[in-house]
């Protein structure tokens, strides 16, 4: 059985390693609600590396292109206004396991996640699809969960968009630094176009994986 997420960051151990404090990249002027939360290892040309020793130029693994140099690191923290951190805001804490991770990881709510699900093949002829991490919630013990202390996010962006891997087999989305330009929309040449379903759409494929995780069950528990 999957340990609760509630549980999994009770523990200051797993704090504490999660939410290593960020040593490189440029603060944006707002908190973010997407971006890699520092501690969070990422797959490099050097092996797994916490996403705050990347720096703009170093190779990182990707799903769909190989080794890819990073074109811009980002940082800032998830909430810099005053008070408690907004519910809409907390970050999603995952357990061991619940996404190919070998380790506990936090996400952030807006952040994008590429999932691999029966339904999305249906109906789009493609098994993966990218979602926002907060249609994750309840899924295999993912849960939100009230931050008590600063969480430092990294921003890695490339020349194209890409999918980067995280704490293991997790796929996380990265932008392009290109992305604000008229001309990439019309570009050819352009790498993969990673759509973001909506968050409608993408509970719906998360409770087609719920569903999917209760019919695997029941075949072995026969």
């Amino acid at each position: 059985m999957t340990r609760s997420a509630t549980t999994t960051w009770d523990d200051d151990c797993a704090f504490d390693t999660a939410l290593a404090g960020a040593t490189s990249g440029r603060m944006l002027d707002n908190g973010a609600a997407s971006g890699i939360v520092a501690g969070t290892r990422i797959a490099t040309a050097m092996g797994w590396r916490p996403v705050e020793a990347i720096a703009a130029g170093d190779m990182v693994m990707t799903f769909d292109s190989g080794l890819r140099p990073v074109a811009d690191v980002k940082r800032t923290q998830l909430w810099l206004g005053h008070g408690r951190c907004p519910d809409h805001r907390k970050p999603l804490a995952v357990p061991v396991g619940a996404l190919g991770n070998k380790t506990p990881m936090l996400l952030l709510p807006e952040q994008n996640m590429m999932v691999e699900s029966d339904m999305a093949e249906a109906i789009y002829g493609d098994p993966f699809a990218v979602i926002p991490a907060s249609a994750l919630e309840g899924y295999r013990g993912i849960d939100r969960i009230t931050p008590h202390r600063p969480i430092d996010v990294i921003v890695l962006e490339f020349e194209e968009e890409e999918i980067v891997y995280a704490n293991g087999s997790g796929m996380v989305h990265c932008g392009s630094v290109n992305s604000h330009r008229l001309e990439a929309l019309f570009d050819d040449d352009a790498g993969p176009n990673y759509e973001t379903l909506s968050l409608e759409m993408a509970r719906s494929i998360v409770a087609g994986l719920i569903d999917e995780d209760l019919t695997a069950h029941a075949y072995a528990a026969e």
